[in-house]
């Protein structure tokens, strides 16, 4: 017995210390001799035989910048963990506090730009910092101190986006994850440790069982960077909303309080001509990005193509050979960070794709640019092109389009990833002036030349004027600070006198958006006008599909996920078109007395409500029964994905079901909450405006009032019906509609009560079921918030990023 109480005595005593390594027995110099080095910005120090990694204490109170990254991704668009992601940029410093070493993240949201030091450290006191890590420093010279405790941590919030992708709760287990020595590198600005961190969870999340061989244990590989600040001399420009920038901020208690407390400046990188001023000059250091050598041809030279559309902005705006793009030579790597990168990355389903970029806080100063782009994004482009050509008698002719525009995609994207990485934000109302920007989100430009569907100029080639101005507004260099800001509100007045409209992230994604000319995904300068164009090439296309939309060697079970996109081809544009109604017109163009914003014409949101209602007609939902009849089930071990048609007939299509989510698509935009709560409030002030009640009304005329259908085409009607009455339904319960519209949406209500009951009189037995269901399903839900015809509403397939 007595062995077995010293081995319990022994363990409870370790429970209360630290355990004895080999950096307590071994001083500095002597484990320096014994380590694996990484010298430069930082000097790191593995020592094999325990396993620790060791930091030099030389670099004591001095700002650095700290980013996580992922080198290796968990492979799933949706669970958003992908390679090549960067994390938050922190600024940080080591502090020495007696035998510790701490490592602080400094509060760069509150500062005071002051001379007087009473006023800064009034700042500083008022907010607090972080300390991220607190290490012991060794016995022995040079001061050393491990830091395995530091990087072995979820600092890139992992454990975090797991939760948040609904994937389960999961928590790091430090005893599977470890240090990657081979990955420990120093270079002359920055630093890189590399660790694989295992992450355990109890339950499995879908995504995750997905593209990973346990999905109870995840392994991701997370980077820690240091990276040394840049150097003065680089000179911060203030952000003003038309400028197109993407843009940081802080806080500056400095400020007069006449003046703003907010201090914002756009991001972009260092550019400087070697002899400043008005005149076109070489640069000092050209901005060079370098695209990973792993892009397979011909997709690689298509993304350099692209991405070196901007060198004629930047040559445009002065700046000799100012900016290039390179094929990542093979002694370089891509850690270092004075490369900026071009990165193409696979997932097990089409996703985003990112330009993201490493700023300094204190100035936006980009130090790296890291465009991550998804490489089944090209395979969505070929689908669709395939989808369209199938109607095409000379098959070698279609291949051929359907290549040069998922390459002409390839492009573009490349070019607008980039956009990002040089400071540039989103332009979603570029589409209406003659695509005059690559950061708009382009829909394939789609023609009808006589009675045949082209395609041979899918997108814009080249930057725009918008992306010209940009770069002007960003980068140009006069020379003098005065000059400067002279050249940039010029340049505001040429864009303003050229028409040329810039919303937006934030004015633009939500669908209820009100700005009728910033959307994604839509085309031309008249959406309404292109939505009609697009609906007759919807219905060419369609007449035109058949299995030579295929992939070489795939199923016939295959062809209802190609037909997917080519059935909901016009939905961008409904997105765009529907924005017309209750829409506002605005710019971001005066500071102060200016500009004002207005709701659009009556007379273009009527056109556009009419072009809306059409695409709801049951003729044009119903697929025809020669093309249905070879939409035939998948075959042997293909599944359904996430790409197929959703079914309430089990494995066959189900083409009623195909119309309910068409339907529905348009159906939820035309009720949505605040459009139709700006549709009243706009009819209140202007009694020519749209009202609520034409609306409805005419929504209703074009759906439940209709008559006379047969066949396939009158099931289609009757879905389309149901839809109707529970979106109707869903609004009138919706806590954001407005009192107002809710009184409206009752009135209504009753009337199409009293329409459907004297119909249900009046209609044969088949029809007469169906005007009694819709009653019944109204009468109740007028009462009941939570009833509904359709209990379960099927998904539509999804259609972004494309």
């Amino acid at each position: 017995m007595k062995p077995q109480r010293l081995a319990l005595a022994l363990s409870i005593a370790l429970l209360g210390f630290p355990t004895l390594t080999v950096a307590a027995t071994v001083p500095s110099a002597k484990l320096i001799k014994q380590s694996q080095e990484a010298k430069g910005f930082l000097n790191l120090y593995y020592e094999e035989s325990q396993g620790e990694l060791f930091l030099e204490v030389n670099r004591l109170n001095q700002p650095f910048l700290l980013v996580t990254s992922l080198p290796e991704g968990v492979g799933s668009n949706d669970i958003g963990l992908d390679r090549g992601q960067l994390g938050q940029t922190r600024m940080v410093q080591f502090e020495r506090q007696g035998p510790y070493v701490l490592l602080k993240q400094l509060n760069t949201q509150y500062r005071a730009n002051t001379d007087d030091p009473a006023e800064k450290r009034a700042v500083e006191e008022a907010f607090a910092d972080s300390v991220l890590w607190q290490g012991k420093v060794l016995e022995g010279k040079p001061d050393l101190v491990a830091i395995n405790d530091l990087v072995l941590n979820d600092l890139h919030g992992v454990a975090a986006a797991l939760q948040r992708s609904a994937q389960g709760d999961y928590r790091l287990d430090v005893s599977r994850s470890s240090l990657l020595p081979a990955r420990v590198k120093s270079f002359a600005k920055n630093a890189d440790v590399d660790v694989q961190l295992t992450f355990k969870g109890d339950t499995v999340g879908e995504e995750v069982a997905k593209v990973t061989p346990d999905g109870s244990l995840v392994s991701v590989r997370m980077r820690y960077s240091f990276v040394e600040l840049p150097e003065d001399g680089y000179q911060p420009r203030a952000y003003h909303p038309m400028s197109g920038y993407l843009s940081d901020e802080y806080r500056d208690y400095a400020t007069p309080f006449d003046q703003p407390l907010t201090q914002r400046f756009i991001l972009r990188h260092r550019l400087q001509k070697i002899n400043p001023g008005p005149a076109p000059s070489k640069v000092v250091k050209p901005i060079i990005y370098y695209l990973d050598p792993g892009v397979p041809e011909p997709i690689r030279s298509a993304l350099l193509d692209g991405a070196r559309w901007w060198e004629s902005a930047f040559t445009q705006a002065g700046f000799i050979d100012g900016f290039k793009v390179e094929l990542l030579p093979l002694d370089a790597d891509p850690q270092d960070i004075r490369y900026n990168m071009i990165q193409w990355v696979h997932r097990a389903t089409r996703g985003w794709s990112y330009g993201a970029a490493l700023t300094d806080p204190r100035t936006g100063e980009i130090i790296k640019g890291h465009v991550t782009l998804g490489s089944l994004r090209v395979r969505q482009d070929y689908l669709i092109a395939k989808g369209l050509t199938a109607g095409w008698q000379d098959r070698a002719a279609a291949e051929k389009a359907a290549t040069e525009l998922s390459l002409a995609r390839i492009r573009q994207l490349a070019a607008h990833e980039v956009g990002h990485t040089l400071g540039l934000d989103h332009n979603f109302a570029a589409s209406t002036n003659q695509d005059a920007s690559v950061m708009d989100y382009p829909h394939p430009k789609i023609q009808l030349k006589g009675n045949d569907i082209d395609i041979s100029a899918p997108y814009t080639v080249g930057v725009g004027p918008w992306d010209n101005f940009t770069i002007a507004y960003g980068y140009s260099d006069e020379g003098d600070k005065d000059a400067q800001k002279t050249l940039q509100t010029q340049l505001l007045a040429e864009v303003a006198r050229k028409g040329l409209r810039y919303i937006g992230e934030a004015d633009s994604r939500q669908k209820d958006g009100s700005h009728a000319y910033a959307s994604l995904w839509d085309s031309g300068d008249d959406p309404i006008a292109q939505l009609t164009q697009l609906d007759r090439i919807r219905t060419k296309a369609i007449d035109g599909f058949s299995s030579t939309a295929l992939l070489t060697d795939e199923p016939l079970g295959e062809l209802a996920d190609a037909f997917a996109p080519i059935y909901l081809l016009t939905r961008y544009q409904i997105d765009a078109v529907a924005k017309f109604i209750g829409g506002t017109d605005y710019n971001y163009q005066s500071i102060g007395e200016g500009s004002r914003w207005s709701y659009i014409a009556p007379q273009l949101q009527s056109t556009g409500l009419d072009a809306l209602l059409k695409t709801l007609d049951a003729v044009s939902l119903t697929v025809p029964q020669t093309l249905f009849d070879s939409l035939v089930p998948k075959a042997g071990n293909y599944q359904a994905s996430r790409e197929s048609f959703d079914s309430g007939l089990g494995v066959q299509t189900d083409p009623l079901g195909m119309a309910e989510v068409f339907s529905r698509h348009t159906i939820s935009l035309l009720l949505m909450p605040k459009r139709l709560n700006r549709v009243s409030q706009a009819s209140m002030a202007d009694n020519e405006q749209l009202s609520v009640t034409v609306l409805l009304d005419k929504l209703f005329a074009a759906t439940l009032y209709q008559e006379d259908k047969l066949g396939l085409v009158e099931g289609v009607w009757m879905r389309v019906n149901a839809v109707v009455i529970d979106e109707l339904l869903a609004t009138l319960h919706h806590s954001e509609t407005s009192p107002e519209v809710k009184a409206m949406i009752n009135d209504r209500a009753q009337f199409v009560i009293k329409q459907l009951k004297a119909k249900a009189n009046r209609a044969d037995a088949t029809r007469a079921a169906h005007y009694t269901w819709l009653l019944q399903g109204l009468s109740t839900g007028l009462v009941d918030p939570k009833a509904r015809l359709i209990a379960q509403p099927l998904t539509l397939p999804p259609g972004s990023p494309i």
